[in-house]
């Protein structure tokens, strides 16, 4: 058979799949705590795999091979990046939100932010703020149709449409429990294709990783060195060292929060971390991929279809089926996630708690509750049209557009996390809404509106230290002592 066939075959299988999810997953839905974090009832390991599937995104499986690809081994600092700072930031966020979170029942990030400062401003700000995500979304499936659309001969439209359908349709009919049910069963896909990626270099490379690192260095020098001037992200140790502190802050983005914040017992965290961390280590093993076609093929025209480009060549048109299939759960269990939190955040935290609570819109409880569990069931299609929009002209590196999201978020998000886990006793709902509104500003000046950082990463990771610096310089300063009085008086 053509590898089409098996391609057909295999996406049509695991389409039925999670659509088969969805429908079990909204048996279980009864409001918008069950869609939003599963009522608190997942297990450690179920979330640590889900955790991963959230986490490696398209981003990784064509982006980052696409880095690997374009600028050689200097990319395999993402592996220092996330297993140095993405592992920290999810044991001290991970650890320090969960447990909190058994007093005040968050439903999301901004919902948890609002609620350890007691700001209702503060929720909403973040609310509006991780819309940033839109990007993140788009750059998924703009994935999904580059993916398709060479693979299958797709129109690049059509195969973009195709995954946000099948996309929406799961994540609105089985909100988190169908985020994570699936994402069981996409991770195990992802690391199985990482490991089967990386082994293959010491099967077509007689020499291995030297043979492979012997081409690269006759092709360009630069493809072997630490740093790589000509690399968008990894030319100094200073831009190495803002991608390992966004990927710290990247543990504590949105989508992952939730998988965090619905964790049963909060003393099976270390189960999930290290759930985490193996699954994280196979997935990771792909990006050898990008540097095993630079040594066979160093013209592609699009980096980030180096891996596809390689399993073409090279293997079995199963593997090869297995290989895209894990692209596609990859994208779409991120893409799910995305959207399960953006739909939380308009309908619970800015509708609910701010707007309705507050008294700017006047609706009886019951009503509001039904209205926004009702919104559920429409936002995750309507952010779904306005991403396809967004992905009509793609970016030639689909990961910028994935990070634009990511970095956006972190910039105006990480400080107020970790001031109020780390030093509670300067939480301060003003200093935090300076904060997060200063890191966003700066973060959006120094990328999106002019060229003084050419790293989306590396601007991110300056908003984040700009906004911690603003969040410090504003917050009360409160004696420890004097915090844990307060803190007792008002449970008492």
């Amino acid at each position: 058979m053509k590898l089409s066939t098996y391609l057909y075959v295999g996406l049509l299988l695991y389409t039925c799949f999670v659509i088969y999810v969805g429908f079990v997953g909204a048996k279980k839905i009864k409001g918008l705590s069950d869609f939003a974090v599963a009522s608190q009832s997942m297990g450690p390991i179920s979330l640590g795999l889900a955790f991963a599937a959230s986490f490696f995104s398209a981003a990784t499986f064509l982006g980052y091979v696409g880095f690997a690809y374009a600028w050689g081994a200097s990319a395999l600092w993402i592996f220092l990046a996330i297993f140095g700072g993405s592992t920290l930031g999810f044991i001290v966020i991970a650890k320090g939100v969960r447990s909190s979170n058994t007093k005040i029942k968050a439903l999301s990030l901004p919902d948890w932010l609002g609620e350890m400062y007691h700001s209702d401003i503060l929720r909403a700000l973040i609310s509006i703020i991780i819309l940033i995500q839109l990007f993140y979304v788009a750059g998924q499936l703009s994935a999904g149709g580059t993916l398709l659309s060479g693979l299958l001969g797709m129109e690049y439209s059509t195969a973009v449409i195709a995954v946000t359908v099948v996309t929406v349709i799961y994540v609105t009919l089985g909100g988190l429990f169908a985020d994570v049910y699936t994402s069981i069963g996409q991770t195990c896909l992802m690391m199985l294709a990482g490991v089967i990626v990386f082994l293959s270099g010491f099967v077509f490379f007689k020499g291995g990783i030297t043979e492979v690192s012997t081409i690269l260095a006759t092709q360009n020098p630069n493809f072997i060195t630490t740093l790589n001037p000509d690399s968008l992200h990894m030319y100094s140790y200073a831009t190495v060292f803002g991608v390992i502190l966004i990927e710290f802050a990247f543990s504590g983005q949105p989508q992952l929060l939730t998988k965090i914040l619905a964790l049963k017992d909060p003393r099976d965290m270390k189960k999930m971390i290290w759930t985490w961390i193996i699954a994280a280590f196979c997935c990771m093993l792909v990006i050898f991929g990008g540097l095993y076609m630079l040594a066979i093929n160093p013209h592609l025209p699009k980096p980030d279809y180096a891996v596809v480009e390689y399993v073409k060549l090279y293997f079995h048109p199963i593997i090869s089926t297995i290989l895209a299939i894990s692209i596609v759960a990859a994208l779409m269990s991120t893409a799910c996630g995305l959207l399960l939190v953006m739909t939380t955040c308009i309908s619970n935290d800015l509708f609910l708690k701010t707007l309705v609570k507050n008294h700017i819109i006047h609706m009886e409880e019951e009503k509001a509750q039904n209205l926004a569990f009702a919104m559920t069931k429409i936002l995750p299609a309507v952010f779904g049209f306005i991403c396809v929009l967004m992905t009509l002209n793609p970016p030639k590196f689909m990961g910028v557009m994935v990070w634009i999201g990511i970095s956006g978020v972190a910039s105006a998000t990480l400080a107020p996390m970790l001031i109020a886990i780390i030093w509670p006793e300067r939480i301060n709902a003003k200093a935090a809404i300076a904060g997060a509104i200063a890191g966003e500003a700066v973060y959006m000046a120094v990328y999106l509106f002019s060229n003084i950082e050419k790293s989306v990463m590396a601007a991110g990771a300056w908003g984040l230290i700009v906004s911690f610096i603003v969040m410090w310089v504003l917050s009360s300063g409160r004696k420890k002592e004097e915090f844990i009085t307060d803190s007792k008086n008002t449970e008492a």
